[in-house]
């Protein structure tokens, strides 16, 4: 009886170790799963090229921005004025105030708008203010009756809104302000689509896109490691910047590197890169050149096509330049098996069982001696499922 005993647990023993799963019969030495993420990686800085287009005025005289710091704007649109003469302060200022207003109107009618064909959004949007015209009585709020009036006779009229009273008077109150400056003026028009602003660094015409194949190590030596941005005043000399509008879909990042760092790259690799003075930002970008090599070191050059709001107001970068990053458990070398298949696993400890974890090996550092290892697809035990990691016996 003793005999049979044995036997049948000897075959359940088996049984549960064809699913990779065993008891802890013996000490064994574990330790805990650290899922790390493992980078490639150098630090340098660079510069940061991007098409940025000055423009310049013809005439002295004061300069009006309407558009904002870091708007993105239309070619063909006005985005400011020259006065051709002195204005004060105060006048620019109040012109500001009231185009700022009439944005926000237009933003305002643009919206009420977008259901102009569907008829039950007109509806919607003349019952809405049918209820503000009492709102707006109640509160003897006569200039917004007016308003909310004009809105529904142009709704049921043509299913849209006309942007009413508010943004007409806006438009005459700005047309007043100009005219109390009495100075003659022209329109500021920006000649591309891009993203606008007041300041430049004189790397402008320094590094451009079109000549980053000339770059070389003895140019990029040449640059200050400290370029300064300042802002383009109001009052404008003949020929003088009146403001910038920069590309905002592209950009470039020139870097030195060693010679060694680059053996195995090559044009058209993918890359990441992490700015470091830009709140650590992460992005995505190609190898887009790679110079000829000067005293064991080559410029390489990373082309980016995501938009970043910082990278438009930097030129300077802080970098990380990230070859491949792995996202995986640490483990000893010596910790992978290999089976009779040639499989690699880890054992892997959960409730005082062991598991077999069938794993890629993403990574190692043989100097270290620490492999980087992530479950299979189709691995029937997974590593985040375990607690601890089988390292060796005691």
């Amino acid at each position: 009886m003793k005999r049979i005993f044995v036997t049948v647990l000897i075959a359940a023993v088996a049984a549960v170790a064809g699913f990779g799963i065993y008891y802890v019969m013996s000490p064994v030495d574990t330790q805990r799963l650290e899922y790390i993420t493992q980078e490639n990686s150098i630090n340098t800085n660079g510069f940061i090229i991007r098409d940025e287009w000055v423009m310049y005025t013809r005439s002295a005289g004061t300069v009006y921005h309407s558009a904002s710091e870091g708007e993105r704007v239309a070619k063909d649109s006005v985005i400011g004025a020259l006065f051709y003469g002195d204005v004060g302060e105060d006048s620019i200022k109040e012109l500001a105030v009231v185009d700022s207003k009439i944005k926000n109107a237009r933003a305002d009618t643009k919206a009420d708008t977008e259901t102009e064909l569907d008829g039950t959004g007109v509806e919607n949007n003349i019952y809405k203010r049918e209820n503000m015209i009492v709102e707006a009585a109640e509160n003897n709020d006569i200039s917004a009756v007016s308003q909310y009036k004009n809105d529904i006779n142009s709704l049921r009229q043509n299913g849209t809104l006309s942007g009413g009273s508010e943004l007409s008077d806006l438009e005459a109150q700005r047309e007043q302000i100009i005219a109390n400056i009495g100075v003659a003026k022209e329109d500021i028009t920006a000649n591309i689509s891009g993203v606008f602003t007041t300041y430049e660094d004189g790397y402008e015409t320094l590094l451009t896109p079109a000549d980053i194949e000339n770059y070389d190590v003895a140019y990029f030596e040449s640059l200050s490691q400290s370029p300064k941005a300042e802002k383009i005043g109001g009052k404008a000399e003949a020929g003088g910047a009146i403001c910038k509008i920069v590309n905002n879909h592209v950009w470039y990042v020139i870097m030195d590197v060693s010679k060694d760092t680059l053996s195995e790259r090559e044009e058209g690799d993918d890359v990441k890169m992490r700015f470091n003075n830009m709140a650590d930002t992460v992005v995505d970008g190609t190898i887009y050149h790679i110079s000829e090599e000067q005293n064991g070191r080559n410029v390489v050059t990373v082309k980016c096509s995501t938009y970043v709001e910082n990278a438009l107001s930097y030129r300077l970068a802080d970098v990380d330049l990230i070859f491949e990053s792995y996202d995986g458990y640490k483990v000893p070398v010596h910790a992978i098996h290999t089976d009779a298949d040639g499989k690699q696993k880890v054992i892997g400890v959960s409730n005082g069982r062991q598991y077999d974890c069938y794993c890629d090996l993403l990574f190692t550092n043989t100097d270290s001696g620490y492999t980087i290892v992530q479950s299979t697809d189709d691995a029937a035990n997974k590593l985040s499922q375990m607690e601890r990691i089988v390292v060796g016996e005691r």
